[in-house]
C-alpha cells in the first residue's frame, strides 16, 4: 500500500511521552516535540491490523513466545542485512535497554569498567552508573565535521583488567555514523583479544540513508559472532516502541545461558499481549513501509541541511548516514550545556534532546528528531530562525 508520511496525526491526549509529557521532560510544555526517538508517522497498516485483531479478544492474559517470532526475525535479518541466524540464538526481550542492563549485571561486578563511545545513547551511561559500574569513555573523535574512532584509546581501555563489556551503537545514536567493515573488524578484534564481550545495539540498522549499508559486526567472523550479543527490534523502523518487543541474538551458548538465567532471576522477560503480533506483522508484512519511509527521511535530512546552510549557517548538520536522529553542531552559536538547551527549548520553543545528555562530548550539540511530517520540520526550523535572527 502507499503511505502518506506528510499526513499530520495529532498525538495529544494519547499518553504520548513525546507530546503529552514534553513539559516535565524538557522543561517547556509549549515546545514543539522533536526529541525522543519515536516518529510521528502512523504504524504500518498490517501492524495496526494485527494489534486490533488481538485486542478484539477480550482477555489480555499472560502470553508466551511463539515460533513465528523466531521465523520472522531470521527472515528479516537475512533479507535486510545478509546474516543467516540460527533460531536457537534468539531471545525475546522487552527492549534493548533492559538487555544492556542485564548484560552488565550478568558479566561484570560493581567497580568493573564498561566501555562506551561518547557521545552516545544516554541510557548506556545510566545502565553503567545505576549498576555501580564505571564508564570507560572511548570518546569518538570529531574532525572536519565527521566522527571516527580512536582505536589506540579503545585498545588501551580494553586492556584494563576491569574492562568487561564494550557497548557498541551501530548505527550510532546520536552522531549518525554507519560503521564501515574495517572499523567494525578492528573494534571486534580488540575486544576479542582482550576478553571483552561486545554488546551491539543495532536497533537503527534498518534506517540506512543515502545508500549506506548496515553490517552486523557479528556476521563478519565466527570468532566475533561468539563474542557478541546483538540487539534488534522493529520499534524504530515501524514506530512500535510502546509495544516493547526486541529480538536479541546470542550465538554463544554459554553467554546465552548466563543471560537467560539473569533475565529469569530479574523476572524481566514477560512480554505483553500485543508485542508479538505487532513484531511478527512488522517483519513479515511491512517491508513496503520501510522502502517508502527511507526516501522520505532522506528528503527531510536534505531539507534540514539546505535550510541550515541558507538561513542558520552557525548551526551545522553532521552528515547523517543512518537514523532519523540528526546531530547538530552548534559550536558556532557560542553556547553550550544549559545555555544551548535554553536557546532551543525556551526561546525557539523546539524540544530538542540536549547534547550533553549523551555525555560531556556533546556539550556543543543538540539532537533533532526528523521522523515527522515535513510541515512539522519546517515549523521547527522557522521557530529557530526567528530567534537565531536575534542573536
Amino acid at each position: 500500500m502507499v503511505y502518506d508520511f506528510d499526513r499530520v496525526v495529532s498525538r495529544k491526549n494519547t499518553q504520548s511521552s513525546k507530546w503529552d509529557n514534553v513539559g516535565p521532560r524538557v522543561g517547556n510544555r509549549d515546545a514543539l516535540p522533536m526529541w525522543v526517538a519515536d516518529t510521528d508517522f502512523p504504524c504500518p497498516q498490517p501492524v495496526v491490523d494485527a494489534v486490533a485483531r488481538r485486542a478484539r479478544h477480550p482477555i489480555y492474559g499472560y502470553t508466551y513466545v511463539v515460533p513465528e517470532f523466531y521465523t520472522a526475525t531470521v527472515n528479516w535479518i537475512k533479507k535486510r542485512h545478509g546474516w543467516q541466524l540460527d533460531p536457537e540464538w534468539i531471545i525475546f526481550a522487552t527492549g534493548v535497554v533492559p538487555v544492556v542492563n542485564t548484560m552488565i549485571q550478568a558479566f561484570s561486578e560493581p567497580g568493573d569498567e564498561i566501555i562506551i563511545q561518547g557521545p552516545v545513547y544516554h541510557p548506556f551511561g545510566h545502565a553503567i552508573r545505576d549498576n555501580n559500574r564505571v564508564i570507560s569513555y572511548n570518546s569518538l573523535v570529531y574532525r572536519d565535521g565527521r566522527y571516527c574512532i580512536d582505536f589506540d584509546d579503545l585498545e588501551q581501555r580494553a586492556k584494563s583488567p576491569r574492562a568487561k563489556l564494550f557497548v557498541l551503537c551501530n548505527p550510532h545514536n546520536p552522531v549518525g555514523r554507519a560503521w564501515r567493515e574495517e572499523e567494525l573488524r578492528r573494534m571486534a578484534e580488540i575486544c576479542l583479544n582482550n576478553s571483552v564481550i561486545m554488546v551491539s545495539d543495532e536497533i537503527h540498522s534498518d534506517l540506512m540513508l543515502f545508500k549506506n549499508r548496515h553490517i552486523p559486526v557479528a556476521s563478519l567472523d565466527d570468532r566475533f559472532r561468539e563474542n557478541t550479543v546483538t540487539c534488534y527490534a522493529p520499534s524504530k523502523t515501524f514506530n512500535t516502541a510502546g509495544l516493547r518487543g526486541s529480538g536479541i541474538v546470542v550465538p554463544n551458548g554459554e553467554i546465552r545461558k548466563k543471560l537467560e538465567a539473569r533475565f529469569k532471576s530479574n523476572r524481566s522477560i514477560q512480554q505483553n499481549a500485543f508485542a508479538l503480533p505487532a513484531y511478527v506483522a512488522a517483519y513479515e508484512e511491512c517491508e513496503d513501509y520501510l522502502e517508502q519511509l527511507l526516501p522520505y527521511l532522506e528528503g527531510n535530512a536534505q531539507l534540514l541541511d539546505s535550510y541550515l546552510r541558507e538561513n542558520l549557517p552557525r548551526i551545522r548538520l553532521v552528515p547523517p548516514e543512518a537514523t532519523f536522529l540528526m546531530w547538530l553542531d552548534c559550536t558556532g552559536l557560542g553556547m553550550r550545556d544549559d545555555a544551548l538547551a535554553d536557546f532551543f527549548i525556551n526561546r525557539c520553543k523546539v524540544a530538542v534532546s540536549r547534547g550533553d545528555g549523551f555525555g560531556p562530548q556533546g556539550a556543543d550539540f543538540v539532537r533533532l528528531n526528523i521522523g515527522c511530517p515535513r510541515s512539522t520540520l519546517l515549523r521547527a526550523l522557522e521557530q529557530i530562525r526567528e530567534q537565531y535572527a536575534l542573536l
